[in-house]
């Protein structure tokens, strides 16, 4: 099949996803605003990236995304993220176009405004399937006007055999001495690693040892270093910034705890793939990591009432601890913890054995091709192009 992807190139999750349908023997085209000229997929530039404001710059890359689909005619079209290159393949006219949403797109982002509202619901009506990873998105997505027929719930699955960690969990945290504690969203508001650093702060007042890696980037990173040189942190707290995948990868294996604070998430790739490393998880107590974490709830946790952890409420399932959001108090207490409770192995344990059965990348990789070329059948195949 001849697909057309329009994506944000520097994205890793579009270079998994072009390499992952390249490999199997499609032929790939990636339309970006932005380019990523040092990866394997660069992108073809389109738009206008130094347009003043965001929606100018989908806009003008229609007329790209129209001579692309004449000439050069795919047999369908996927879109990432519903307000730019969802927006775009709508705006263009791709048809059968498949939308991916990524969560904020339809949590938050189509809520802003009643403008943003319409627009979600304009795409949504014109897409063949929307891929969605998590319940909750594809509620939104319902809600918001898709065909309940068109929608899709897969997550979108890490590479749980490359992550697999080749030693136990408590072997691990024995031999490190100290909690090392893994970060790896980006800073930006929604992800709230403010709380993250206030809860270190609250370590180092109790002398409990420690060591932290924040592995991301954004426009808080540096308020967010500030505040931790502020805090007395700068000898247990390192901000390693974007890293690629192979370091990503070693970082799971020198840590053995991951948290996050994300104030709204569908499902968390970063969350799937610390499960499958191995990694004891505290997370925010949100819709998208429930049927992750919670499982089957320990004595003590809903149905019977949460226990209560510093000022706010955890919740411990069966593979790991939630954390109300932006409760500093209680993340700190559970990382307190983790080490000296007996169920933390078993969590572990039991979160990478439900990534493997749920979530695996390659299964659903091979079900979205599925659908793709169900899709291309329907279509007639040979280059739909653009209606």
């Amino acid at each position: 099949m001849r697909i057309l992807l329009l994506a944000h190139a520097p994205s890793v999750h579009t270079q998994r996803w072009n390499r992952a349908l390249a490999a199997r023997g499609h032929d790939l085209r990636l339309l970006s605003v932005e380019r990523a000229p040092h990866a394997a997929a660069p992108g073809e530039p389109i738009g206008w990236p130094g347009a003043p404001w965001p929606f100018l710059r989908y806009a003008a890359a229609r007329a790209a995304v129209r001579r692309t689909i004449a000439e050069w005619r795919p047999d369908v079209t996927v879109a990432h993220f519903l307000p730019n290159y969802g927006f775009l393949a709508a705006l263009a006219g791709a048809s059968p176009f498949v939308l991916v949403a990524w969560g904020s797109d339809l949590l938050v982002n189509a809520r802003r405004t009643p403008l943003h509202t319409a627009r979600a619901r304009w795409v949504l009506r014109r897409a063949a399937l929307v891929h969605v990873d998590a319940e909750n998105l594809a509620r939104a997505a319902r809600g918001l006007g898709a065909p309940p027929e068109r929608v899709w719930m897969r997550p979108w699955g890490v590479d749980t055999a490359g992550l697999a960690p080749a030693t136990p969990w408590r072997e691990r945290f024995e031999r490190a001495g100290s909690l090392r504690i893994l970060w790896t969203r980006m800073l930006e508001p929604l992800y709230d690693a403010g709380t993250f650093l206030r809860a270190l702060g609250r370590l180092r007042s109790a002398g409990v040892p420690y060591l932290a890696t924040i592995a991301g980037d954004g426009p808080l990173r540096p308020a967010l270093e500030a505040a931790s040189a502020s805090l007395g942190l700068a000898d247990s707290v390192r901000f390693v910034g974007l890293v690629d995948e192979a370091r990503l990868r070693a970082l799971y294996r020198e840590h053995e705890i991951y948290v996050s604070m994300s104030r709204s998430d569908s499902t968390s790739q970063s969350l799937l793939e610390a499960m499958a490393a191995g990694l004891a998880t505290v997370a925010s107590d949100i819709p998208g990591n429930e049927p992750w974490v919670l499982g089957r709830l320990e004595p003590g946790a809903p149905g019977a009432p949460a226990p209560r952890s510093g000022s706010g409420r955890a919740r411990v399932g069966d593979a790991g601890i939630l954390v109300p959001c932006g409760d500093d108090e209680a993340l700190a207490e559970r990382l307190v913890a983790i080490g000296g409770d007996h169920g933390t192995e078993a969590r572990v344990a039991r979160g990478a054995e439900r990534v493997r059965a749920e979530a695996d990348w390659s299964e659903t990789v091979a079900r979205f091709d599925e659908k793709l070329r169900a899709l291309v059948g329907a279509a007639g195949g040979g280059g739909a192009g653009a209606r």
